[in-house]
């Protein structure tokens, strides 16, 4: 699958979102490099901070979590469960076809959000989710999230998708190496949450930057990209 992006701001950058539904509210948390961020209802998260990074993260799951005591039943509106809205409610896609729309006490259910094949370059654009449900308190759930796209370009979301794999993953001393069936690498860019960057010409490379990491692979069928863990 390929998405459109190059540079972004955003917030589903890397990572996993996790939706949970409380006795009282809809509570949107979304997790970024291990950071929980939670956008309240009616509530804006600005993801603007994390920047080059959103590419290797797309598609992203999102779970909604019944933490009631009783069955929550999320109501379809316009056909679906989850519906966007705002500047930026085109620039992604949701797929709800593992959603059953009933959520037993104490279990959860996914769906994913993907980057739009028509996403377009704009800075502070807003993207919201919205949910209706059985709640007593407060039926609707509205969460905006503030983001970036810049830069875009065509790219396969995982490098896996076209014959590359990097290892040893995780790697203790930073030493990487990646393996290419029929695939010319032509540069490797290596990305941290704090926004360095390390640049490398050859398929073995010893990076110093710790953590969680994305890799941009620039080949001859396009940018791809995998995280990889480098342990500290």
């Amino acid at each position: 699958m390929k998405t459109i992006l190059q540079k972004i701001s955003l917030f589903v950058l890397a990572a996993v979102a996790a939706l949970s539904v409380h006795a009282q509210t809809v509570e949107v948390s979304v997790t970024i490099f291990n950071v929980k961020n939670i956008i309240e209802n009616n509530g804006q998260f600005d993801a603007s901070s994390y920047q080059d990074l959103i590419q290797g993260f797309f598609p992203l799951d999102v779970t909604i979590k019944n933490t009631g005591s009783s069955t929550l039943t999320l109501t379809k509106v316009a056909g679906k469960y989850i519906n966007l809205s705002g500047t930026g409610a085109s620039d992604f896609t949701i797929d709800e076809s593992t959603l059953t729309g009933t959520i037993a006490a104490g279990s959860s259910e996914s769906f994913k959000v993907a980057i739009s094949p028509s996403a377009t370059n704009g800075a502070g654009k807003l993207v919201t989710l919205n949910l209706t449900s059985n709640d007593p308190s407060d039926n609707t759930y509205s969460g905006s999230i503030k983001y970036t796209f810049t830069n875009k370009t065509t790219a396969v979301t995982k490098a896996s998708e076209i014959g590359l794999s990097l290892y040893p993953n995780p790697s203790n001393d930073g030493k990487m190496h990646v393996s290419a069936e029929n695939v010319e690498v032509e540069r490797i860019v290596v990305s941290s949450v704090s926004g360095q960057t390390e640049e490398f010409a050859s398929k073995e490379f010893t990076t110093s930057l710790k953590g969680l990491l994305l890799v941009r692979l620039y080949t001859n069928k396009g940018v791809v990209s995998e995280k990889i863990i480098i342990q500290e």
